[in-house]
């Protein structure tokens, strides 16, 4: 994945799977379907794993990738000084709500 500042689109799209794709598709038309599927512009990528989300306590400690996602209650304190308390969606990049669109796009059984 690549990008240039000051465009929203990424500008490019490589998949290479050093000839191990289960699919009948050639590497480029796999990036084009990861393409399709996938708004990779960087306020969407925010969006969908809620980056701005207090969040990284968690994510510091035993790494962050492997881990389950989960909605949390957490408490802390607002730069204003108020006490908070908000549901926070932990480790959004673990989530398998693509699974089917994915398997759907490649055709792909199970």
């Amino acid at each position: 994945m690549s990008y240039a500042i000051g465009v929203a689109e990424p500008t490019s799209i490589n998949v290479d799977t050093y000839g191990t794709a289960n699919v009948d598709m050639t590497d480029g038309e796999i990036g084009k379907k990861v393409k399709e599927l996938f708004d990779m512009r960087p306020y969407f990528i925010e969006k969908r794993l809620k980056l701005r989300t207090p969040m990284y306590s968690e994510t510091a400690a035993y790494g962050h990738m492997g881990r389950v996602n989960e909605t949390v209650t957490k408490e802390f304190e607002s730069p204003e000084g108020k006490k908070v308390k908000l549901q926070v969606e932990l480790f959004t990049w673990e989530k398998l709500d693509y699974v089917i669109k994915v398997k759907k796009a490649f055709k792909l059984k199970g």
